[in-house]
């Protein structure tokens, strides 16, 4: 059984909140790609999922030792990994990665932690790998998922994806142009700004380091316990 695209699959999807500060919520969301030192945060936002996201993401119950291994894999491999930031903190994680030596067929997968879940993140993350397949000259994308997750159904279905059943599975596979102006300006404009809010990141952090001695230097001289 298989859902035709409709008719505007190719129209960019709009984007209810830009990378930045989230007018619902208050929060910062940050969208980029991960780094190859950045096992960690990754490992950590992976060993944060419960046992039914990580069932749903993966196929089966999976334990944290795996989690730690796949994490260094992904990171390490070709693939193109892109982060949910919110306030900071990496809290869903979108993977794009190549089946063919030509790189025309790809897979996507993402997953979100469960608090997260459930406010147009994921979908976003779903924008940013058709995105990053378009500029990479992927002409099929594949996201494979189980057939009880209807929420990954319907942002593939909301991205124009023709979805098959197959038994206990559900294919979802979306055709797409190559990259245009509009679809490299999203990608780039993504990497821009979560580079601007390292940067932020990382002055602030360097005032405090600057600014401790003199807080300890005036705790001490009033006998407070320095902070």
């Amino acid at each position: 059984m298989a859902y035709p695209l409709p008719p505007d699959a190719d129209a960019p999807v709009r984007d209810p909140v830009a990378s930045g500060t989230s007018s619902a919520t208050g929060e910062t969301i940050v969208l980029r790609s991960l780094r190859a030192d950045e096992t960690a945060l990754f490992t950590a936002h992976l060993a944060r999922l419960d046992a039914e996201t990580r069932r749903l993401r993966f196929g089966n119950p999976v334990n944290d030792v795996f989690l730690a291994r796949y994490a260094e894999l992904a990171l390490s491999s070709d693939a193109i990994v892109k982060g949910c930031f919110v306030d900071g903190t990496l809290r869903g994680v979108g993977e794009l990665r190549f089946l063919s030596g030509d790189r025309t067929d790809a897979e996507g997968a993402f997953c979100l932690e469960r608090p997260f879940q459930g406010r147009g993140l994921g979908d976003r993350l779903f924008e940013r790998l058709v995105t990053a397949a378009r500029n990479r000259g992927v002409k099929r994308l594949f996201l494979t998922c189980l057939r009880e997750n209807r929420r990954m159904q319907r942002i593939a279905d909301h991205h124009g994806a023709e979805l098959s059943f197959t038994g206990g599975d559900v294919m979802a596979e979306i055709r797409r142009p190559y990259a245009d102006v509009r679809s490299l300006s999203r990608e780039w404009r993504d990497e821009g700004e979560a580079f601007v809010f390292a940067m932020l990141d990382w002055r602030g952090l360097g005032l405090r380091r600057l600014a401790a001695p003199f807080r300890r230097f005036t705790a001490g001289r009033r006998g407070e316990r320095p902070s």
